[in-house]
């Protein structure tokens, strides 16, 4: 999977920009990741994006910084992934600075109230929107199992308070059993039908 004619500063400047105009963080970076990396560079395929926010968000750590890592990692090896994190961490920063230096010196105004509170309106449709466009790519072709696994963790979380850790864990362990069968022990059938 890694291109080496992608060049670091490439990589670079594309978490920069992205960087820049996430407002939210976290998962609100999903549409910009998408228009930059899948629908305008053509980087990864629909499937590849799916394996990385999946790894991303399985490990510690910020979930911007987890897949800018993961993205640059993938495209130039170990330089790649520390000039993706260096382009999403600098706006980042420099954003917290300023917060600190103007920001909270007006945090009580009405209008940066409501300039935060479209900030994050504009986020949550965002996310929604990610949501959507991939979980479409996921559950494409009928896939009842992954149907059924994604209602179970989103009734776990939202009713019960599940912890995620375990539902983690969990979905480690179905894909194992998934693997086992689908890779080893279908195959194995397979021949001895041949063979008979």
């Amino acid at each position: 999977m890694i291109k080496e004619d992608i060049s670091l500063a490439e990589i670079f400047f594309v978490c920069l920009k992205i960087g820049v105009v996430t407002f939210g963080g976290g998962y609100a970076m999903l549409p910009y990741f998408y228009s930059e990396i899948l629908v305008k560079r053509r980087w990864f395929d629909d499937e590849e994006f799916v394996d990385i926010l999946t790894v991303s968000q399985s490990i510690p750590g910020a979930i911007s910084i987890n897949a800018a890592f993961n993205i640059g990692m993938c495209k130039r090896g170990i330089w790649g992934g520390i000039a993706a994190v260096l382009g999403m961490a600098i706006p980042a920063f420099l954003a917290v600075l300023i917060i600190l230096i103007f920001i909270l010196q007006v945090r009580d105004e009405e209008i940066v109230r409501r300039v935060i509170n479209g900030i994050i309106t504009g986020s949550a449709a965002l996310i929604l929107m990610s949501a959507v466009r991939l979980s479409s790519k996921v559950f494409s072709g009928g896939k009842i199992d992954a149907i059924l696994i994604s209602l179970f963790a989103f009734v776990a979380i939202s009713i019960f308070d599940a912890d995620i850790v375990w539902l983690l864990i969990l979905g480690v362990i179905i894909g194992l059993i998934r693997h086992y069968y689908q890779v080893v022990k279908r195959p194995a059938k397979n021949d001895q039908r041949r063979e008979k």
